[in-house]
């Protein structure tokens, strides 16, 4: 029941329109209502929706208050569905910028709208068109800004990662602004296919459970034969890897050309799960120039029953990803994005990169160690692994979350955790990320002083007795060295490693400083000599000289 006195919306429309010298038939067009329709609201004959509401008070440049005050009706009682029901959120910060918060405000809007002037085809614009706009704004440190800005879902095309940061990309021209994070709304999100196997499918595949997967790259990156580069692969394999991978410099090259290598490390793969009578993979690598030569690689992998492909996803951009992924989830191919973290700018945060990966379809993603740096990395590192895993990303600055982001009910995808890792930082690696995840140990692999056969073993004996120990009820993050010494004792090659390496040395980013000099003798055997090297360290003191002398 309308109140006495309290005039009807037909009422409050009548005055709006003497009040702005308009007609009737003037304020259908502007708020793109048929003359009909406004007739039986200016009359009171119907109680409009929500949305014919909010164009009338757009066209009459009023706040919605104005009109909704006007009448008790299912205007207040009915949950609204407008253009801004389901927006894109990019989240944005400006560094060292004399702006204030009004002019950032002004910066980021026009960049946004692409209103850096204005001209005749302004006017051409429809009223009813929403535009992208800056929704909050504040002062995050000493000349440091952060900005909110929503963009209408017209602006999106469904299932593209492209037009995605197409859209929130606009208002980085010219601002200097970084883009920290998006909320994709859940409507558009369920329009992304997400990754084909994810960990369920990965452990299915390869019918571990319970346990980190092991990986190793294949070193050096370049200089091996082909065949060489098979056998490397083998020893890893075979010593207790699960999964050996190219290395992202390695798509082809001359001295190793691809399909010469996916044919030597297929026969690698194929007789380390006999032998083993654990299922075995290799990752090629199928970078290439062109989206057609990508396919035709990932069909020979195919072809040659390897179950794993993988490619630098910085390097081949959004579009070739998204292609390629769908792709290889029609031939029942994993897919690992890698490279990544290598070109990670100032543009693009590595937990919003994760994010899109995964919106991507990639299976398995490289990402960094929670182990290295101050506890803020290991948290933004965390950040990055729960970007991938998790079903609710909740708002949180500290790991690099701006804001809260649903996910739908997309399957995780599978970190792959790198950095150097050696057998000493298992115990706090399996502490901090958990099972669902893959440990590269590349480095301390191909690097163990009696082979890369010994250093896969060393980390397989590594990671299961830490397993087993946490299982009984053992504190990793406590007793984690204890645990590895224990082993040691019945492992010769983890002893070795143990030995090696230190405990908190990574072997990845660190220069090795040039050995110490040596001096060494020739000694000749027999008639046909064949000289042997013996090295001895160089006197400390200065001899003492002879009598000779």
């Amino acid at each position: 029941m309308q109140s006495v006195g309290t005039p009807t919306l037909g009422q409050t429309l009548k005055a709006l329109i003497v009040e702005h010298d308009i007609t009737a038939a003037e304020l259908a067009r502007r708020a793109d209502l048929s003359v009909a329709s406004l007739s039986r609201i200016l009359n009171d004959q119907t109680n409009p929706s929500f949305e014919s509401v909010t164009r009338l008070a757009r066209a009459l440049g009023i706040s919605i208050d104005s009109l909704s005050q006007a009448t008790e009706s299912p205007i207040q009682h009915t949950t609204p569905t407008t253009q801004h029901s389901f927006p894109l959120q990019a989240i944005y910060a400006l560094e060292n910028s004399d702006h204030t918060l009004q002019s950032a405000q002004q910066l980021l809007t026009q960049a946004a709208q692409g209103s850096w002037v204005n001209s005749w085809t302004h006017s051409l614009i429809s009223p009813n068109i929403t535009q992208p706009e800056v929704t909050k704004v504040e002062q995050v440190g000493t000349r440091r800004y952060q900005a909110t800005l929503s963009f209408p879902h017209e602006l999106l095309e469904r299932g593209s990662l492209v037009s995605i940061l197409s859209v929130a990309g606009s208002a980085l021209t010219g601002t200097g602004a970084k883009l920290l994070d998006l909320r994709i709304p859940e409507p558009l999100l369920r329009t992304f296919n997400g990754p084909a196997f994810g960990p369920r499918g990965l452990r299915d595949t390869f019918n571990k459970h319970g346990r980190p997967l092991l990986a190793c790259t294949i070193r050096p990156m370049y200089g091996l034969s082909p065949k060489m580069y098979g056998r490397a692969a083998y020893e890893a394999l075979i010593g207790g890897v699960d999964i050996t991978a190219d290395p992202t410099l390695m798509h082809s090259i001359p001295s190793n050309p691809w399909r010469e290598r996916f044919r030597f490390v297929a026969e690698a793969a194929a007789a380390a799960t006999r032998e083993t009578n654990e299922f075995k993979c290799h990752a090629v690598n199928i970078t290439a120039g062109t989206i057609e030569d990508m396919q035709e690689r990932a069909l020979w992998a195919r072809d040659l029953e390897l179950a794993m492909v993988m490619v630098d996803s910085a390097a081949i951009g959004w579009s070739a990803l998204q292609s390629i992924t769908a792709f290889c989830a029609k031939n029942e191919l994993l897919i690992c994005a890698m490279g990544g973290r290598a070109l990670a700018g100032d543009t693009l945060s590595e937990q919003l990169q994760a994010k899109l990966l995964r919106f991507a379809g990639a299976d398995i993603v490289s990402t960094g160690s929670p182990l290295r740096g101050n506890v803020s990395n290991r948290r933004y590192v965390t950040g990055v692994l729960n970007a991938l895993r998790d079903d609710h990303l909740p708002a949180g600055a500290d790991m690099g979350h701006y804001v809260e982001q649903p996910l739908a009910g997309l399957t995780a995808a599978f970190p792959a955790v790198g950095g150097g890792h050696n057998p000493w930082h298992f115990a706090r690696l399996i502490d901090a990320t958990g099972h669902d995840t893959i440990i590269q140990c590349g480095g301390a692999i191909m690097g163990h002083p009696q082979g890369s056969l010994a250093g896969a073993t060393a980390c397989r004996v590594a990671v299961e007795s830490l397993i087993q120990a946490q299982n009984e009820g053992q504190n990793l993050s406590v007793d984690g060295r204890h645990i590895l010494q224990k082993a040691a004792r019945y492992s010769p090659e983890l002893k070795t490693a143990l030995d090696t390496f230190q405990e908190g040395s990574f072997l990845f980013g660190v220069v090795q400083s040039a050995p110490k000099p040596t001096e060494g003798s020739v000694i000749p055997h027999g008639t046909n000599p064949s000289p042997t090297i013996t090295p001895f360290r160089r006197p400390e003191t200065t001899p003492e000289p002879t009598n000779e002398d």
